[in-house]
């Protein structure tokens, strides 16, 4: 019989549990191959383990079942918070890790995104959300995000995003005129020679946030944020923040 390791957060830290795998059946009662038989069947077979972060229990419920049915994917951790989030990752090193763009109630998604992949071998980052403007997949993209995928999308996207970042490849599923703005933006900031600190101002202006929130957030003068955001728009060919939406 398989063993399956999860990681669930208790006093102080993480705690590895273990239990039996279980076999799950498709919608046609077809079998199909747990993880064990997975293995003996294609012995290179690897798992792609996955940090579930969201702050809702049951579609964090839900998510964890679609995943874990599939015998090729493992749900390695869960949390509900950014410590929660940074923490499991740092614990559990996951392949994939499933963020939203809200977490309690705030748009933190975005920094969290960022603080992950500035970590050394950082996982990929899925951003899965409600929320599907083009500021919200520009934020996405600057953050470092690998993919972005709309909750909206039916669970066979779901899975076949998580398994094309796991190989190497970026996913961004929006509407058409989204896509072609964000590819826009895209090109004009790979085409400027804008500073890491300026590309993390630009995240936030694309949230629309204020000078002074920008300011609050990374712990710097009112004056300084306004002489990134002049310097960014000059980069970026745009006569004012409002250019960007």
């Amino acid at each position: 019989m398989g063993v399956k390791f999860r990681a669930k957060l208790v006093t102080g830290g993480y705690r590895a549990e273990t239990g039996p795998v279980t076999h799950s059946t498709t919608h046609d009662s077809f079998p199909t191959p747990g993880r064990a038989q997975l293995t003996e069947i294609l012995p290179d077979a690897a798992l792609t383990r996955i940090l579930l972060v969201e702050d809702h229990p049951i579609v964090r419920l839900g998510l964890r079942t679609v995943l874990e049915a599939q015998p090729d994917l493992e749900v390695c951790g869960e949390a509900s918070s950014e410590l929660e989030a940074l923490g499991a990752v740092r614990d559990v090193r996951p392949d994939v890790v499933i963020l939203p763009l809200r977490l309690g109630g705030e748009l933190r998604g975005v920094e969290l995104c960022r603080e992950i992949k500035n970590a050394t071998d950082a996982p990929h980052v899925l951003i899965y959300t409600s929320y599907n403007s083009r500021e919200d997949a520009s934020s996405a993209y600057l953050s470092g995000a690998d993919s972005f995928l709309h909750k909206g999308e039916k669970t066979s996207r779901l899975l076949d995003t998580i398994r094309a970042i796991a190989s190497g490849r970026r996913v961004w599923i929006l509407g058409s005129e989204s896509a072609e703005q964000l590819e826009g933006l895209e090109q004009r900031v790979q085409g400027s020679r804008i500073t890491s600190r300026e590309r993390e101002i630009l995240g936030f202006m694309l949230q629309r946030f204020t000078n002074a929130e920008i300011a609050n957030e990374l712990f710097i003068e009112i004056p300084t944020v306004k002489s990134h955001v002049s310097s960014i728009l000059q980069k970026l060919g745009l006569r004012s923040r409002q250019d960007l939406f």
